[in-house]
């Protein structure tokens, strides 16, 4: 009998006055039981781990720093010698802007030298 009504009259008749998208089952807060994204700082580590995996794959050195950029990766040949000057990678997800003193860090290596990369 219920199962034939409408949604809007089945919530009245269990007392909801709205269906609420952030509650499906209008019980509790599922989202801390429930986690169905992912937050901010894991989507920041999951893309760090992403481009050092990557790094490690083509063969390059990759050193995490702790301030300015995220990364130093020197390229390295087929047989294990240098390619080039060390450049700075800074890895970012979505629109994630730069800060203050990764801006002043773009400015004095260059576009050669210091490279973002997003995910």
């Amino acid at each position: 009998m219920l199962i034939n009504q409408h949604p809007k009259r089945l919530l009245q008749y269990l007392g909801k006055n709205k269906l609420n998208d952030s509650r499906p089952f209008g019980f509790g807060n599922t989202s801390r039981r429930f986690p169905l994204y992912v937050s901010k700082k894991e989507k920041g580590k999951i893309a760090k781990d992403r481009f050092a995996f990557e790094q490690d794959q083509q063969g390059n050195d990759c050193t995490k720093t702790c301030k300015g950029g995220d990364f130093v990766v020197q390229e390295r040949d087929f047989f294990g010698n240098k390619i080039g000057n060390p450049t700075v990678y800074d890895v970012k997800t979505g629109n994630a802007k730069l800060t203050d003193a990764q801006e002043k860090r773009k400015r004095q290596l260059g576009r050669d030298r210091y490279k973002i990369v997003r995910y």
